[in-house]
């Protein structure tokens, strides 16, 4: 009898050795994968909505006017929010303008709308809304981080894609207020009529024919075209801040 229980002694001795064995490698086995899930996962890029705040916080809007009412320097900027080539200069140039020169007080940018891409989408009906939507959201100061997040949100080209739940996200993202821009949209559709009109007769005026173009000069004077600008590069844009300043 003493040896039998010995001998099973034994056996549970061996099995509980066996089952802490196998757990061991179970949990280094695991433990490597994680490390190698680590290793091979890329890293994920920053929030858009995020770097749309980091831009535009602090600096002052009003209506479609971004910064400081006293900069001695104004740069108009003609836009159709559907527009690829202004997306990239909206995310490319303007940003080191914005934070060089509009956050020190020195230039102030008026967002001007011209239909373009949209009207080979959903027409004039689709421009209206999404021109309307941003100018609601200037109503609350915020036209800059609306047209920022479209462009960043933005679909691709002639897909008619600016629907009611798109204009409603972006807005959301943008941190506007849903309720007073729902309300603010249906008296905008008669005063956008007229802003619309005075841009597009901006333009012809000084004969900006497509989008994104650009007008400059010393705040409450005349303006002048800007020429041969990159999307990404602001050097032309810098350059002709520097000589108006």
């Amino acid at each position: 009898m003493q040896v039998l229980k010995k001998y099973w002694r034994k056996c549970l001795v061996a099995a509980a050795t066996l089952a802490l064995l196998l757990l061991t490698v179970v949990v280094t086995m695991g433990s490597s994968t994680s490390v190698q899930q680590q290793l091979v996962t890329p890293p994920q890029p920053p929030d858009p909505v995020r770097r749309t705040f980091d831009l535009l916080t602090g600096i002052p809007q009003h209506g479609a006017v971004l910064g400081y009412r006293k900069a001695p320097v104004t740069l108009q900027f003609f836009a159709d929010l559907q527009c690829y080539d202004s997306r990239e200069v909206m995310l490319g140039a303007l940003p080191f303008l914005i934070r060089k020169f509009v956050r020190a007080g020195k230039l102030k940018i008026r967002f001007r709308s011209t239909e373009t891409e949209t009207r080979r989408a959903g027409g004039w009906y689709e421009f209206r809304e999404q021109q309307t939507a941003a100018l609601a959201a200037g109503k609350q100061d915020k036209l800059w981080n609306f047209i920022d997040v479209f462009y960043r949100e933005q679909g691709p080209e002639f897909t008619g894609y600016a629907t009611e739940d798109f204009l409603q996200r972006i807005a959301l993202q943008a941190g506007i207020d849903l309720e007073r821009w729902s309300r603010d949209r249906v008296p905008f559709q008669e005063d956008w009529l007229k802003r619309s009109e005075a841009d597009e007769a901006l333009a012809v005026s000084n004969h900006l024919e497509t989008t994104p173009s650009f007008l400059i000069g010393l705040s409450g004077g005349p303006s002048r075209p800007l020429r041969h600008f990159a999307f990404q590069e602001p050097k032309v844009f810098e350059e002709a801040i520097e000589e108006l300043l």
